[in-house]
């Protein structure tokens, strides 16, 4: 059986509990699975294409760690790849095909929710690195310091995309760095200023994205989501061949396959892109705004739109649940 069989046979929901007993700890984030399940089963598999996917246990008391089924090879391969691949069982595990195909959802999103979203995540990792606004910036000429001023020469490289790299030659040493107060104290702070670099550039990302040309928001409208206490992103598809369908396909993402605690914050701001050539019809924007005032509670919501060039009938829409301050 192929990994296209088997999810052709189980329904998503069959696979639901499975997955939150999995996750127990991200329920927030049971529509992305939803979406990549969906991706997944309107995708073709590349029958030319031959491989495996082998299901065995792994750890145990030799490996000193808890049991864990193991699914792969599937990182190696494009999604189309995965769905051919014969799935090969080991003799000793029993699963049903709900737990089965459960294990294999899981591990083909380890690099994201889409094959769109898993070159993304590559691109950030190994690519070449492209700093957007200041504080990537100041971020990245603190690793500069940090890597050309603590340490040493002989540990250090450079690769050909310019990033920088850390050779340990004692693999005790690295675990086992002593470092005096004063140094601890250092590390401390620079780890510090990292978290808020790293967190202002996210969010300067953000305001930017919401306030690109074309956008229904300025960025005076937005750019209080650099300053708010906390606050969380949730990021949307409309996976559906229906177009008439594509909002309801996202607040039932939000509703039915999200679960949220909405009183730690009092504040939303909702974005839509769409299709310029398949737009959004104002009956069922004005539905599901409408569901979102009703689902989330808040006097404090935005709603704002771009329209984008694209072939994709897909829409897309970003959440950013938020506490403001009282004033």
């Amino acid at each position: 059986m192929t990994l296209k069989e088997l999810l052709t046979q189980v329904g998503f929901d069959e696979l639901l509990p499975h997955l939150k007993k999995r996750e127990p700890k991200h329920l927030d984030n049971m529509y992305a699975f939803r979406e990549a399940y969906d991706i997944l089963q309107s995708m073709k598999p590349d029958t030319e294409f031959k491989g495996e996917i082998h299901v065995e246990w792994s750890g145990g008391v030799f490996e000193c760690e808890e049991k864990w089924i193991r699914v792969g090879p599937m990182h190696d391969s494009s999604w189309e790849e995965d769905l051919a691949k014969e799935i090969v069982i080991a003799d000793d595990v029993h699963l049903s095909p709900a737990e089965l195909a459960m294990h294999c959802l899981w591990e083909i999103t380890y690099w994201g929710f889409s094959p769109a979203e898993r070159q993304e995540t590559w691109q950030r990792k190994f690519g070449s690195k492209v700093l957007n606004n200041k504080y990537e910036v100041a971020l990245d000429k603190l690793e500069e310091s940090i890597w050309r001023h603590q340490i040493p020469r002989r540990l250090r490289s450079k690769g050909k995309d310019g990033r920088r790299y850390v050779k340990w030659t004692n693999t005790r040493d690295f675990f086992n760095n002593r470092m005096n107060r004063s140094k601890r104290k250092r590390e401390y702070r620079q780890d510090k200023r990292k978290e808020y670099l790293r967190k202002m550039a996210a969010r300067e990302n953000l305001v930017r994205k919401l306030s690109a040309e074309g956008s229904s928001f300025r960025r005076n409208e937005v750019e209080f989501l650099l300053h708010v206490q906390y606050g969380r992103q949730y990021d949307y598809r409309s996976v559906t061949s229906n177009i008439e369908n594509r909002l309801d396909y996202i607040f039932e993402s939000m509703t039915r396959y999200q679960q949220l605690d909405l009183s730690r914050y009092n504040s939303a701001v909702i974005f839509l892109q769409f299709p310029l050539g398949k737009p959004v019809d104002e009956l069922s924007l004005n539905s599901f705004k409408q569901g979102i005032r009703e689902w989330l509670g808040y006097t404090d919501i935005y709603f704002g739109s771009v329209g984008v060039e694209t072939e994709a009938p897909d829409v897309n829409v970003t959440l950013l649940l938020s506490r403001r301050m009282e004033k």
